[in-house]
């Protein structure tokens, strides 16, 4: 290609995109907006800043949310105490959990949270669990949480990423104090 051919192609593709720029308006479509409003998900101010969410698999967090504060930071084996608060967005007749682990981790206990009877929105369900880790990596504990509402029955899975260091190393241990020497001529 020439260098005038070159040039005169250069100049078309930005035109084409000054062009294209230009169609663009900055106000919504009104059609577009007007879809099916999503339901304001509330915010719960009594968790704190302590506990963070778990990763939803799904659009879940619409309905309840998993949260999760570890007591501990996690070290292979050591006891890590985690507690754990669901919080419903949503009324719900009942509402159960169960806790999974990976290899490599332990659970110690606090692997079912029993049913729940009328749960409320934003009334948050604290349940205490206890893992041990057995090795240094990063792991997942799966939460599939169980609600009866409107909706029927529902299940949704949640993860709490754990990211496990190795065991604190162990203090050398200090040699005792030498005998004093024995003088020469004693």
């Amino acid at each position: 290609m020439s260098r005038t051919g070159f040039h005169a192609l250069l100049l078309a593709v930005a035109s084409a995109c000054v062009l294209l720029t230009a169609c663009g308006s900055s106000e919504p479509d009104p059609a577009a907006t007007s879809a099916v409003p999503k339901p304001a998900v509330p915010k719960n101010p009594k968790l704190g800043d302590k506990y963070v969410a778990a990763v939803s698999h799904s659009k879940s967090a619409d309905a309840l949310g998993v949260h999760f504060s570890l007591g501990a930071i996690p070290q292979a084996g050591q006891v890590l105490p985690i507690d754990i608060a669901i919080v419903p967005n949503l009324k719900f007749a009942a509402v159960r959990a169960h806790f999974y682990v990976q290899e490599g981790i332990t659970l110690i206990s606090g692997d079912t949270l029993e049913p729940q009877s009328n749960v409320e929105p934003g009334k948050q369900i604290g349940h205490p669990l206890v893992l041990k880790p057995t090795a240094e990596g990063v792991f997942m504990i799966s939460v599939t949480v169980e609600t009866e509402g409107a909706d029927g029955s529902v299940s949704r899975v949640f993860s709490i990423p754990i990211i496990v260091s190795a065991p604190p190393a162990e203090a050398p241990a200090v040699p005792a104090d030498p005998a004093p020497a024995a003088e020469p001529g004693s």
